[in-house]
């Protein structure tokens, strides 16, 4: 076999003909939510268009307030104003096949009567999934 001394093997942070792109990590915590209906079954028990239009209210009300702030602002908050963390056995409605027991299931309350929002976080995403009142026993 001969030596190969004169192969050259390509650098590939200095090729001309392609470039790789490491994306920067991102703190998803330092961003605001975004909020999602994607997962919500339309039309369904706990959905947003079962809601009186007062309660629709509440609830945007409370999402526009949420996105004012960083996910690490509202982890900081109390329980009445931010999320918190409901296990999957204490609701009484059934919930979505996207909530699997791995998901984390947050909950945020949109008015002073019961009124809750359900869903799942991913990256700087919320996903709504439930809404209503007596969606789990307290």
């Amino acid at each position: 076999m001969g030596k190969r001394k004169n192969l050259k093997y390509p650098n590939p942070k200095a090729s001309k003909r392609f470039s790789i792109e490491i994306e920067p990590s991102i703190d998803y915590n330092k961003l605001p939510p975004i909020f999602s209906l994607k997962h919500m079954t339309y039309q369904g028990p706990c959905c947003i268009s079962k809601c009186e239009r007062e309660e629709k209210s509440f609830i945007l009300d409370t999402i526009q307030r949420l996105s004012q702030s960083t996910w690490r602002e509202i982890r900081g908050w109390k329980k009445e104003t931010g999320f918190e963390k409901m296990p999957h056995y204490r609701f009484k409605v059934p919930l979505p096949t996207i909530l699997t027991p791995d998901v984390a299931i947050l909950v945020t309350r949109y008015d002073g009567q019961g009124g809750r929002i359900a869903g799942f976080r991913e990256k700087d995403i919320f996903h709504i999934v439930l809404v209503g009142k007596d969606l789990y026993s307290h």
